[in-house]
């Protein structure tokens, strides 16, 4: 070695020590003054799930004039309605508020047959659970706006013998708030369930045994306000993703000066969980319209994951966030989009130190990201039915000897076919999510095949399934990886610790130590002599 060769390389060294210095320091200290200078949160960090629910009613008007009321949500301090759109023509729309909540009034001077008004709004709800003080007794007087909660109505029988015996039987006709509450809760929650159509009152439930979200509800209320305790109905819906026709009730109690959630249908106990949409509040029905029309209804729900509000407004020239809030693209993709440098890290790692064979140096990492909505099982299950099937075409094609252009044409055309009748068969034979394969990049597939082919043809089926399988293997350590959700939090909140990835590959990049697979192979040349 020269003195040239070696200046020149104590200069390398030292440009790679200060660049790697430079990658480590800087990500950590725009991190710190993050924290400690503008205050960020972590907890902020976590992203909030958006809802879009949409009515979608439908009749037939027969030329006559048609009203239809329900209601809809209202913002309050647990939920919050934004980009509420009203598609509804040939219908007069008006908004009405009172107590019970917001209803909207749908009318026709002549309603057309098959008319139908959709109303769309996005929700972000939080959930909320609440300590009852187990000292608090119950109020010998209430406010007087309190008092139509602790009186009788027509499907709530308060103070009624039946009533009165059970709270007696129960024990919660005396005792601190929180002790009635509980007893309260505990026999309206053990009644049996019971789908039933129409009307359910509170001796109903309580004679059958047995009774719907509403019966039971009712129940409660009859059985709080008879122990003292003022208590309404609540309408609302539970926003699962999907269409349903399926609303609900619940209870709320006032205790302490707060209105308290209950369900006893579903076992909550002075708590609401995040997805439950209130609607209305009292014993009221959910749609009233004009008779004979043929109406029905569904709701479709979707949800999506969305920046929190601090989160938005994070130095907005900077705010990937808001960016692709603005642009409307989902937050998913951008999840998709930070989390890729860490899993192509991850490949780098099992390629250059474990030395694990695997095709191309990145389609692990694509790979794992197209799993996203698959899963990691249903995804290698995709994944090895289309590049068979991408295979045995490149077999039957192989023999027309074709340029590589139109090959890899016929190749995408294949991926595509393969797919799209995997995503059919899997939803008609109900395989869970393996029919979200159509979400995987048809390009990334279309390379796997490609190259398992050109494997099997060129060095074997040994060597072909040999890095199909390594392939896999990283490609599931890269779903691990990706869809953690702390690795998430961390790189979503503090993107610039995606230069502490590049250091990573820097190092990485100079790697010339001994791959593990090596040294496994020919540890015994290795071993002192003696030892072998």
């Amino acid at each position: 070695m020269t003195a040239s060769n070696s200046t020149s390389g104590k200069r390398r060294q030292i440009a790679r020590i200060v660049l790697g210095a430079g990658l480590i320091l800087l990500p950590l200290g725009i991190s710190a003054y993050k924290i400690f200078a503008l205050g960020y949160d972590l907890t902020d960090i976590l992203p909030q799930r958006r809802y879009r629910v949409t009515y979608d009613l439908r009749l037939d008007g027969q030329d006559e004039a048609v009203r239809v009321r329900t209601y809809l949500p209202g913002s309050d301090t647990r939920q919050e309605i934004t980009q509420e759109q009203d598609h509804s023509p040939g219908f007069h729309l008006e908004v009405e508020s009172s107590e019970q909540g917001r209803e909207a009034v749908w009318s026709a001077a002549r309603g057309r047959d098959g008319a139908r008004i959709e109303h769309a709004f996005s929700v972000t709800l939080r959930p909320v659970r609440f300590a009852i003080d187990p000292a608090l007794e119950v109020p010998t007087r209430y406010p007087d706006s309190l008092s139509p909660y602790l009186a009788p109505e027509e499907a709530i029988q308060v103070g009624a013998p039946e009533i009165q015996a059970v709270l007696e039987e129960i024990g919660a006709d005396e005792g601190t708030v929180l002790e009635r509450l509980r007893k309260i809760h505990e026999r309206t929650a053990s009644l049996g369930a019971r789908p039933f159509k129409g009307l359910t009152d509170a001796l109903t439930a309580l004679r059958l045994g047995e009774a719907s979200c509403n019966g039971k509800s009712r129940l409660f209320v009859a059985l709080a306000r008879t122990a003292g305790i003022p208590a309404r109905l609540v309408g609302g819906l539970i926003l699962d993703a999907g269409t349903k026709k399926t609303s609900h009730q619940w209870v709320e109690a006032w205790v302490g000066g707060h209105w308290v959630p209950f369900g006893p249908t579903n076992g909550h106990f002075a708590e609401l969980p995040e997805r439950y949409l209130t609607l209305y509040r009292g014993d009221a029905a959910l749609f009233r319209h004009t008779r004979d029309i043929n109406f029905d209804y569904r709701f479709h729900v979707s949800r999506a994951l969305v920046p929190s509000p601090a989160a938005r407004t994070w130095l907005p020239a900077f705010n990937v966030w808001a960016l692709f809030e603005r642009l409307g693209l989902s937050f998913a993709l951008l999840r998709t989009v930070l989390m890729l440098p860490l899993g192509a890290l991850l490949v780098v790692l099992f390629r250059n130190v474990v030395g694990m064979p695997t095709y191309g140096t990145f389609l692990p990492a694509l790979l794992a990201a197209g799993a996203g909505l698959t899963g990691p099982g249903w995804g290698v299950a995709g994944l090895l039915i289309v590049v068979g099937c991408v295979a045995a075409v490149r077999w039957v094609f192989h023999r027309l000897q074709l340029l590589h252009s139109p090959m890899l044409a016929i190749l995408l055309a294949a991926v595509t076919s393969s797919i799209l009748a995997t995503a059919l068969l899997a939803d008609h034979l109900q395989l869970g999510r393996l029919a979200y394969v159509t979400a995987f990049p048809i390009a990334v597939l279309a390379i796997t095949a490609e190259r398992f082919y050109l494997s099997l043809v060129e060095r074997g089926s040994r060597e072909a399934l040999l890095h199909l399988g390594g392939t896999m293997v990283v490609m599931l350590a890269c779903y691990v990886v990706m869809t953690s959700l702390a690795f998430q939090v961390l790189i979503i909140g503090f993107p610039e610790v995606l230069l502490l990835v590049v250091a990573a590959d820097v190092y990485l990049g100079r790697w010339v130590g001994m791959r593990l697979f090596e040294y496994l192979r020919f540890r015994r040349l290795l071993a002192p002599e003696g030892e072998a």
